[in-house]
């Protein structure tokens, strides 16, 4: 049961921040090209006599860096990891309804009292007396 739960909480994650994930890998992606751009573009410089236009090339490297560091940066803050109870409480409700794996999350939350043979004898026996008066 633990399994299915957790696998349950696992893929709810993914499906909730997907866009953020892609957003993420994206921008680690766009880092990379830009440093990869930026060595082409500097060596090509270098090799053609155009030695003024590798600090335009550093300049574009950067911002691009910055860019995609700061998209990394606010698609983190947007997972959802931590939420604040007052928005928390009001999208439990609105989504509960609407997500079927809330709903089977649901049924793990509240504890179900397990009667004893004992109790549910005591119990119909007080239907009995009720009954007969």
């Amino acid at each position: 049961m633990y399994h299915y739960l957790k696998w349950a909480a696992l893929s709810l994650f993914f499906r909730r921040n997907l866009r953020y994930l892609l957003l993420i890998v994206i921008s680690i992606a766009g880092i990379y090209i830009s440093d990869a751009l930026y060595e082409d573009m500097a060596r090509l410089s270098a090799l053609s006599g155009e030695n003024a236009n590798i600090g335009r090339y550093l300049l574009m490297k950067w911002a691009a860096v910055l860019f995609f560091t700061a998209v990394i940066v606010w698609s983190i803050m947007r997972l959802g990891l931590g939420v604040s109870k007052s928005s928390e409480k009001k999208e439990d409700n609105k989504t509960a309804q609407n997500d079927p794996y809330l709903k089977r999350l649901e049924k793990f939350k509240t504890k179900k009292n397990l009667r004893s043979e004992s109790d549910i004898v005591i119990q119909s026996r007080k239907k009995g007396k009720n009954k007969e008066r």
